[in-house]
């Protein structure tokens, strides 16, 4: 099946060529890479165009070389780039197989990229040695493992130890740039330094180009003709098409028109401006502070909602409005029969506390008391002692839990309100995980700062925060807002906007 594979795409056949033009980057692999990577690519693809022979194996798409911390934070990252060639050092497998034994996040990254690989291989007769396609598609990347290929000459001529794995690395991407253009994908920062150093072209592994700079904040000021501001006050909707760049917002996205001093807050739901209620909704108590807030509340008190990300920097109000619509539906309308609260167990800095006694909920309780403060701004008096009472009374009669996300394998979550706290924290494989457990009748609430990331091998584009906002946009049980004003304390607007 592989030989027929290679026969049917013109791609994979071997031919006498000359060295290509630097130039000519085919078009199928530039559409997987960022625009300085595809504009500087052929440019850093010069300094090794002389040292390839006329006579070569030419496979057409362009050298993409991944790291371990790339398959690590996204194991499924081998199908990321559409009509390249993939290329697998040895020494990544390696690698790989150290972390594998981990229980944590990376652990299990470290064997689904395992599991992903040897699937391949097994579907390839055994060995990985040749490039192998992804799939039958004829657009497919191919997929190998490097062995021998790795330019020793030229790591010890910059002073580079050919025995370190990462300079191993760098040496078989070196080994590749000989064949055809190689660009180097890492979210190693310090290999990516390295590689540049010497001539290779190196990039971070931004999945589904979900960098923060990419995502839209779940709302949106456009200007809007006067016509347009009366007929929505007086209809209460209007077509998004009658403003301009509305037509281009998503379900459940927000927009604030403008016209001079006129203004209206309008949510899209397919395809029309639907006017906010004038009456500000209220929720445990809690009113909004901001518009971001009220476009926040307005999803979390929505029953058509299923699943909400809440994105937004320290102070913003993303837990504590979690929280107060949690309460508000669970024991005021008793919608939902209990308020779930997960946290994932990372601790600041990586400086961990070790054991700590008692039982389970004792050693939790660390852990929860930022959940602590968010219901201690709830109560009137912003009381410890009443805060604590209503946690102890909630708890008792089984309307609230605080759990960690480590317990959630195997659960079905059925009739809750869940808030998934400091989900920047969390791995993509981790999201899917949560996101399978929820049943019927349940409201799931994601909440994190992608600034803010304290787990490793996590980055701003790789989070399970920011992988859930790129692949539910658009779906109808879906909404996210990302809230910018901070409201916690004058010291923490400041800390927030300044360091």
């Amino acid at each position: 099946m592989r030989q027929k594979n290679f026969a049917n795409s013109k791609k994979f056949t071997e031919k006498l060529h000359n060295n290509p033009p630097p130039l000519q980057l085919e078009r199928p692999c530039l559409g997987t890479l960022s625009a300085y990577v595809a504009k500087h690519l052929a440019q850093s693809d010069a300094h090794f165009a002389a040292d390839r022979p006329n006579v070569s194996l030419a496979l057409v798409p362009q050298r993409i070389v991944l790291d371990t911390s790339v398959l690590i934070a996204d194991p499924t990252a081998i199908h990321a780039f559409a009509g390249c060639a993939v290329v697998i050092p040895l020494t990544v497998v390696e690698e790989l197989d150290g972390l594998k034994t981990r229980m944590d996040d990376v652990g299990r990254a470290a064997r689904t990229a395992l599991r992903n690989i040897e699937e391949l291989r097994r579907r390839a007769g055994g060995s990985l040695a040749e490039p192998t396609p992804l799939s039958d598609d004829p657009d497919s990347a191919t997929l190998h493992i490097e062995v021998n290929n790795v330019d020793r000459e030229r790591l010890e001529h910059h002073g580079l130890d050919p025995s370190i794995p990462d300079n191993r690395i760098i040496g078989a991407a070196l080994g590749q740039s000989k064949i055809a253009p190689t660009c180097l994908v890492s979210n190693d920062a310090a290999l990516r330094i390295k590689a540049a150093h010497l001539g290779l072209t190196a990039e971070e592994h931004h999945p589904l180009a979900r960098a923060s700079s990419d995502r839209a904040m779940g709302w949106v000021t456009l200007e809007a003709d006067a016509a347009t501001v009366d007929a929505l006050y007086s209809n209460e909707v209007a077509e998004a098409s009658a403003v301009a760049g509305a037509e281009l917002l998503y379900n459940n996205n927000f927009a604030i028109l403008r016209h001079g001093s006129q203004s209206a807050l309008a949510r899209v739901r397919d395809g029309e401006l639907r006017v906010l209620n004038s009456n500000t909704p209220e929720a445990w108590g809690l009113r909004p502070r901001n518009k971001e807030q009220r476009f926040a509340l307005e999803l979390l008190l929505d029953p058509a909602i299923s699943v909400i990300a809440l994105d937004g920097r320290a102070g913003t109000g993303k837990t504590v409005m979690a929280i107060a619509a949690g309460l508000e539906q669970v024991v005021e309308h008793r919608r939902f029969e209990r308020l779930a609260v997960y946290r994932p167990l990372v601790p600041v800095g990586r400086a961990d506390v070790g054991f700590l006694p008692g039982g389970l909920e004792e050693k939790l309780d660390p852990w929860m008391s930022a959940i602590h403060d968010a219901i201690l701004a709830l109560t009137e008096e912003r009381s410890s002692r009443d805060a604590r009472s209503l946690i102890e009374d909630l708890t008792d009669r089984g309307q609230l839990t605080l759990e960690s996300v480590t317990f959630l394998r195997g659960r079905s979550l059925q009739g809750q309100f869940v808030v998934v706290d400091e989900a920047q924290n969390l791995e993509p494989t981790t999201l899917k995980t949560i996101l399978t457990r929820i049943g019927e009748g349940t409201k799931v609430v994601f909440t994190g700062d992608t600034s803010q990331i304290d787990a490793p091998y996590m980055g701003e584009s790789n989070n399970a925060l920011a992988v859930l906002i790129h692949a539910f946009a658009g779906q109808s049980l879906f909404g996210h807002i990302t809230l910018a004003s901070c409201e916690r304390s004058e010291v923490a607007s400041l800390a927030a906007e300044l360091l």
